[in-house]
C-alpha cells in the first residue's frame, strides 16, 4: 500500500531531475536508458519503503545507480537533494499529512511525465529538439547549438556556450555541475 502511494512521487521527483534526464537523453550507459530509469524508479521506491534509510544512505544508493547504470557521476550534489526530497515526501506520506504533501508536489515544476508511462508508449525527456534526432552522440563535429534549441535560443539570448569538458574526464562520462547565474 505504501509503495503504491510512494511510487508516483518517486516518478515525479526523478522526472524533474536534470542529471537523470540528461543521462537518458544522451544515451549514457547501456541501450534502453529510459527503461533503466523506469526500473531505477521502482528500485528506489521499494528501497525507501522496505528499509529504514537516512538521507546520506539514499544519496549513496542513487549515486551508485547513476554510476553503474548510466556511467554518470553527479558533481552538483543533486543525488543528495533528490534523496532529501524523497525522504521528506515519504515521511509526509507515512504521517498522513496528505494536504502538505499535495501542496509540495503541486509546487514542483511541471514536466513531461516519462517514467510512469508504460515503457512502449513513453518518450524520453526532451528539453528541446526532435525526439527522433540522433545528434546527441558524443561526436565533436561542433553542430550549432541553436540547431537543437530551435528559434528560441537565437531570439532570446546570444548563443551560450556550454562548459567544455575537462581533459581529465574519461570518455563516456557526463559531467553535471550546478549552474550559477552571473
Amino acid at each position: 500500500m505504501l509503495y503504491d502511494d510512494f511510487k508516483p512521487i518517486v516518478d515525479l521527483v526523478l522526472n524533474n531531475w536534470t542529471a537523470l534526464q540528461l543521462a537518458v537523453e544522451h544515451g549514457m550507459g547501456a541501450p534502453g536508458g529510459e527503461k533503466t530509469a523506469q526500473l531505477m524508479s521502482v528500485y528506489i521506491a521499494r528501497y525507501c519503503v522496505e528499509n529504514v534509510v537516512d538521507k546520506d544512505e539514499l544519496a549513496e544508493v542513487i549515486e551508485d545507480l547513476m554510476d553503474e547504470e548510466f556511467d554518470t557521476v553527479c558533481h552538483d550534489n543533486s543525488p543528495k537533494e533528490v534523496a532529501t526530497l524523497l525522504l521528506l515526501y515519504l515521511e509526509l506520506l507515512k504521517d498522513g499529512r496528505h494536504d502538505e504533501l499535495r501542496a509540495r508536489i503541486e509546487a514542483m515544476p511541471k514536466c513531461q511525465k516519462w517514467l510512469s508511462q508504460p515503457i512502449h508508449e513513453s518518450v524520453p525527456p526532451q528539453c528541446h529538439g526532435n525526439p527522433d534526432d540522433d545528434t546527441t552522440s558524443s561526436s565533436d563535429e561542433g553542430e550549432p547549438e541553436n540547431a537543437m534549441n530551435g528559434d528560441e535560443a537565437s531570439s532570446s539570448n546570444p548563443r551560450q556556450e556550454s562548459e567544455p569538458m575537462d581533459e581529465d574526464v574519461e570518455p563516456g562520462w557526463t559531467v553535471v555541475r550546478t549552474r550559477r547565474k552571473k
